[in-house]
């Protein structure tokens, strides 16, 4: 799912250059190994191929809207929207993350964050004596209301049971504690916990620091685990500022980290958000048939699927590509990354970078995930 990585230090491959993507049956991009270039029994079909020619010429006619990230306001942040709009948005867009659409969708977007989060979670595994995951926790900054990460979590334990790993605990954070909802998500797992004191992701308290610490704090006090950070669909909340800080504090206090988004500033991400106006009106009766003010503001008064599609296109424009993501961690260190593009991987002041796209919902829904790793013996501490 991941492009392949490059061992040497300072390497970059992009993966819109060079050799092409081939997209399978079920919409993920793979580079193609040397055999599959001759008959076999995993060539392609005519119909994986066919549908990687429509979604290459799609994407074709799908340039970025803005060159850089708009700092611009989400209905659902205002101090003003009601809490209880705010939840019930919220809860629609935790089922749209952990629902799959059929047709559209070959796994529900929280199945393929689970793949990504274990990706990461094996690179941190190879580079452990043990392999085993021992010893390592993920916390979710920024977490709200827990989103779709208490289904991750599961979906991750779930992998890591088959492959007779163990389990990966999972933290839930937030500068303002939401300690009700996370109460009920931690009562259904006994792999999920939270803190229920508010954790600021750009200085947080020694219950998340990783024992990995390069911080200038004492490495005395820290989680006692090695910490992978998680910000699903957080990041891009974060002014530049902000944002470059809270990298900072990730790469001197963690072992790895992942940012997640449904959406990117492409015009057909716009369009997607749009779309999810219809989205709303047609799966609430089945998804949310038992609230009564979650149809009321549906259908009498439709302000959620508004509010849901105007805050999507916001958050549309405020995604960050991969490589603003790397000149956000270069600012301030000392030599240059280079050119950076969407998807790829970077070796880099001693961690490993990759950022990738993948198809979510058929044919102009993407995923994308920007994953850094501590290399083995990196420094990798803060600016």
């Amino acid at each position: 799912m991941a492009e392949e990585r490059e061992s040497s230090a300072d390497s970059f491959t992009s993966a819109n250059e060079g050799t092409p993507l081939i997209w399978r049956a079920v919409g993920k991009p793979s580079l193609p190994s040397p055999a599959s270039s001759s008959p076999s029994p995993s060539s392609p079909s005519f119909l994986a191929k066919l549908n990687a020619l429509v979604l290459r010429a799609i994407d074709a006619c799908n340039p970025c809207v803005s060159r850089r990230p708009w700092r611009l306001f989400e209905i659902c942040d205002l101090w003003l929207f009601p809490p209880f709009l705010r939840r019930r948005c919220q809860a629609m867009l935790t089922a749209e993350w952990t629902h799959r659409l059929p047709l559209l969708q070959s796994a529900s977007p929280a199945e393929l964050a689970a793949e990504v989060i274990l990706g990461a979670l094996d690179e941190i595994d190879g580079a452990d004596a043990d392999g085993d995951g021992e010893g390592l926790t993920v916390v979710d900054f920024c977490s709200g209301g827990g989103g779709p990460v208490p289904v991750i979590e599961r979906l991750v334990n779930q992998k890591r049971a088959q492959r007779k790993q163990q389990p990966i605990p999972f933290r839930l954070t937030d500068i303002s504690p939401h300690i009700d909802a996370w109460m009920a998500a931690a009562a259904q797992s006994s792999h999920l916990s939270f803190v229920p004191q508010s954790v600021d992701a750009t200085d947080p308290p020694p219950a998340v620091i990783s024992t990995t610490n390069n911080s200038p704090s004492d490495p005395e006090y820290t989680s006692g685990t090695r910490v992978f950070r998680l910000y699903c669909l957080a990041f891009h909340h974060f002014p530049d500022d902000l944002a470059r800080r809270t990298l900072v504090s990730t790469l001197g206090t963690a072992d790895g980290f992942a940012i997640l988004e449904l959406q990117d500033r492409r015009l057909l991400s716009l369009l997607m958000m749009a779309l999810d106006f219809g989205l709303v009106l047609l799966v609430t009766p089945f998804w949310f048939w038992n609230d009564p003010l979650q149809l009321l503001f549906t259908y009498l008064l439709p302000v959620l699927p508004a509010v849901l599609s105007f805050d999507g296109a916001v958050s549309a424009l405020r995604t960050r590509t991969f490589g603003e993501v790397v000149r956000l961690v270069e600012a301030g260190r000392e030599g240059e990354a280079g050119v950076v593009g969407e998807v790829g991987t970077l070796e880099r002041w001693g961690w490993r970078f990759r950022g990738g796209r993948e198809l979510h919902t058929w044919p102009i829904g993407y995923f994308n995930y920007v994953v850094g790793t501590r290399v083995q013996g990196g420094g990798g501490g803060g600016l």
